[in-house]
C-alpha cells in the first residue's frame, strides 16, 4: 500500500507562480505516505531527504530534526498572503461569460480562503468593510495599487499614507 502513496520528489522553483499549491500538495502526499507506514515508518528526516531534489535539499541540509527541516521548507515555499489584496481580488471578481454559476461560486470560495477571516467586533468588521470599499472605489489605479501593497491597513492609515506620500 505504501508504494501507491509514495510521493514524487519535490523539485519546484520557489519563484514559480504555483509554488505554494505544489508544495502543499507534495507535503500532504508525503505525510500520507509516512502515516500509512504506521509502525514501520522510516526516520522522517531521512525519508524527507529521499523525496526532495538536490536543489531543495540544500535549503534544509543543516537540519538535524524533521520538524526543523519542514519549518525551513515552509518558509521557502509558503508565502504569507496579503489579506488586503486577497479581499480586493474577491470583491472585484466577476462571472466570466463562459463560466457557469457553479464554477463562479467555486472560484469565489477558493479566493475567500486567502482573506484570513477572524472573529472581530462589529466595529472592527465595519472598519474593514469601509476600507475594502474605499480601496475598490478609488478612481486612481495608482493609489489603489500602492494601498494594496500593504499587509495591514486601516482607513485612517490609508488616508495618512495619501497625505504624507502623495500616492
Amino acid at each position: 500500500m505504501e508504494r501507491i502513496l509514495c510521493p514524487d520528489k519535490l523539485d519546484v522553483d520557489p519563484n514559480s507562480p504555483a509554488v505554494q499549491k505544489e508544495y502543499k500538495h507534495w507535503r500532504k502526499t508525503f505525510e500520507n505516505f509516512i502515516n500509512e507506514c504506521g509502525d514501520r515508518a522510516p526516520d522522517k528526516l531521512r525519508c524527507l531527504t529521499n523525496y526532495v531534489s538536490a536543489t531543495v535539499y540544500e535549503y534544509f541540509a543543516d537540519a538535524t530534526e524533521f520538524e526543523t527541516a519542514i519549518q525551513v521548507l515552509e518558509k521557502v515555499y509558503v508565502k504569507k498572503k496579503n489579506e488586503i489584496f486577497a479581499r480586493q481580488q474577491l470583491a472585484t471578481r466577476r462571472q466570466r461569460p463562459s463560466e457557469t454559476i457553479d464554477e463562479f461560486l467555486r472560484d469565489l470560495h477558493r479566493l475567500s480562503k486567502d482573506c484570513t477571516l477572524k472573529a472581530v467586533t462589529a466595529e472592527e468588521y465595519r472598519e474593514e468593510l469601509v476600507r475594502d470599499v474605499f480601496i475598490n472605489g478609488l478612481s486612481s489605479a495608482n493609489i489603489r495599487q500602492r494601498l494594496l501593497e500593504n499587509q495591514a491597513l486601516t482607513v485612517s492609515r490609508a488616508r495618512a499614507l495619501d497625505r504624507t506620500q502623495h500616492i
